[in-house]
């Protein structure tokens, strides 16, 4: 079977979406007897610059553009697809990282996290607030649906990262069920064999650990707050270990009770991984949840908010729990009942492996080759 694998890689192809693309491209050229041909789409033109400054907006201080959302970005990316395609010979069918464009004559299918629906919704819920989309309106939201609308029309099916979102495009999109592949992503950091030396901590120590780039999107401000009521009211053993920032994100200087990593090495991250007590993300939007998953396969119970994907990821009272109100004190509250949940922590350790097999790249993969291969059966027989 021949596949193209059409994305817009960064020039750090490994940075794409988060590592996303590159583990399931990588996942896919093991399978046996799928040949994987990369669709780069990016375009690094001068006429790309300049759509790029045309849509220049100001945010917080910061320059920022818009123009992912702009018509003329997606027509060139859908155009740059058609090309490559054209000029690669023989392809069965295409995956599509998100929504890029529209294919004729070959089955093609989009694998996401989100839709326009899943935005407008929280959008509208939230009062015109989209955490990490700030530079964008309704009308914007509802513009670049349109383009949406045009692309799931078209497409052999989507491969959706969570239930939620699977649900949505049936509910609210209107896409019929058997369109819709619920896959999963897969973890990024492993659990394997290092030769990292581990410092040994007392019973009495404690970590906590945060994981995220989008510090503020990601609930980062709500931990330090619980944890600061932790180190006050329950203990001053309390460590929290913060990842993914460049910099420093709040104005006040780091307490010497936080150890900030920045934006850490997957060799930093997994020493962390496997001496943290608690992972805790009461992430305000998320897609998925990658992180989630790496810490339940490197044994360690979590802690989220109860939207969206999360719930999918941890169930409450058996390996971790979910923040329903935007208080520091239930957080606290939530971070003292895993921290004193020794079977809890026994339960999720003895899960880990069950963990990192189900959200493996190679599985998530293999499953959307074998969605792939069904409906090619089906229109096989179909045509006879």
């Amino acid at each position: 079977m021949n596949i193209g694998f059409a994305c817009s890689w960064l020039k750090n192809r490994k940075m794409t979406w988060s590592y996303i693309p590159y583990s399931l491209f990588s996942s896919l050229e093991k399978i046996d007897g799928v040949e994987l041909y990369d669709l780069d789409l990016c375009d690094r033109t001068v006429s790309s610059f300049i759509n790029k400054l045309l849509n220049i907006k100001y945010y917080q201080g910061k320059v920022k553009s818009k123009y992912k959302f702009s018509t003329p970005y997606l027509r060139m990316l859908e155009e740059n697809l058609i090309n490559k395609v054209k000029k690669t010979q023989g392809l069965d069918t295409i995956i599509e990282m998100g929504d890029i464009g529209k294919v004729v004559d070959i089955p093609f299918y989009l694998y996401q996290d989100l839709s326009l629906d899943l935005i407008i919704k929280y959008f509208q819920d939230n009062n015109g607030h989209v955490p990490g989309w700030e530079l964008f309106n309704l009308q914007d939201f509802y513009k670049r649906k349109e383009w949406q609308m045009k692309v799931y029309e078209k497409c052999a099916g989507v491969f959706a990262m969570s239930r939620c979102l699977a649900d949505s495009l049936i509910r609210d999109t209107g896409l019929l069920p058997e369109k819709v592949h619920v896959v999963n992503a897969g973890i990024n950091v492993k659990p394997i064999a290092t030769d990292i030396v581990i410092e040994p901590k007392s019973k009495k120590d404690k970590i906590i650990l945060f994981v995220g780039r989008c510090f503020f999107r990601k609930g980062g401000s709500l931990v330090v707050k619980a944890f600061k009521l932790l180190r006050k009211n329950y203990s001053s053993n309390i460590k929290l270990v913060i990842a993914g920032p460049k910099s420093w994100p709040l104005r006040e200087k780091i307490p010497e009770e936080i150890i900030f990593l920045g934006d850490a090495s997957w060799k930093t991250l997994r020493k962390y991984y496997m001496t943290a007590d608690v992972f805790c993300m009461p992430s305000y939007f998320e897609g998925f949840g990658i992180v989630f998953a790496e810490s339940l396969s490197h044994g360690i119970p979590c802690i989220g908010r109860n939207i969206q994907a999360m719930p999918e990821i941890i169930t409450p009272g058996v390996n971790g729990y979910l923040l329903n109100n935007e208080d520091e004190e239930e957080l606290a509250m939530l971070l003292v009942k895993v921290l004193e949940d020794d079977e809890m922590k026994n339960r999720v350790e003895k899960m880990s492996e069950s963990y990192k097999e189900y959200y493996s790249w190679d599985r998530i993969a293999e499953d959307m080759i074998e969605v792939i291969k069904n409906k090619q059966i089906k229109m096989d027989c179909k045509k006879v």
